[in-house]
């Protein structure tokens, strides 16, 4: 059966498995790259009430003790390598029949819920110089992003 999550604290899930005789609250914060998880089972705490209470004054501590990172920080955090090196930064290749291309694509957020990207041809500037301004655009972006 699939964790529900709880309506009233994000980062909270209500597991309910009889065949496996667990019942209780699946605390999860991600932070940086760490995971932080706990599990209150409701025999352990009295009750599923109580279990509910421990979690979520559980979850409250993780996030004082883990505060979160702003959207700039997180947007220049390396969370995988691509051809470029650089995050954001991406070598595309557009194709339909007769046509094929290749792009140097800059990708950020200025804001919540809105994302940019700028493109910039390799047969227009050359492949390096491509990635140059693509690599620009990217860092303008980010000094332009709101926190």
């Amino acid at each position: 059966m699939q964790p529900i999550a709880h309506r009233r604290t994000p980062g909270i899930s209500r597991i309910d498995q009889p065949e496996k005789r667990t019942r209780g609250f699946f605390v999860r914060l991600s932070r940086e790259g760490r995971i932080y998880n706990a599990f209150f089972a409701d025999k352990t705490h009295g009750g599923k009430r109580r279990a509910l209470q421990a979690a979520q004054q559980h979850y409250q501590k993780l996030l004082r003790e883990h505060r979160p990172i702003s959207r700039r920080r997180r947007a220049q955090t390396l969370r995988r390598r691509g051809a470029s090196g650089i995050i954001g930064v991406q070598e595309i290749i557009i194709s339909r029949p007769g046509y094929r291309q290749k792009f140097w694509r800059a990708v950020w957020s200025p804001r919540r819920y809105l994302v940019r990207s700028r493109m910039f041809s390799t047969r227009k500037y050359g492949a390096r110089k491509a990635k140059a301004l693509a690599i620009q655009a990217r860092k303008e972006g980010l000094r332009n992003m709101a926190d």
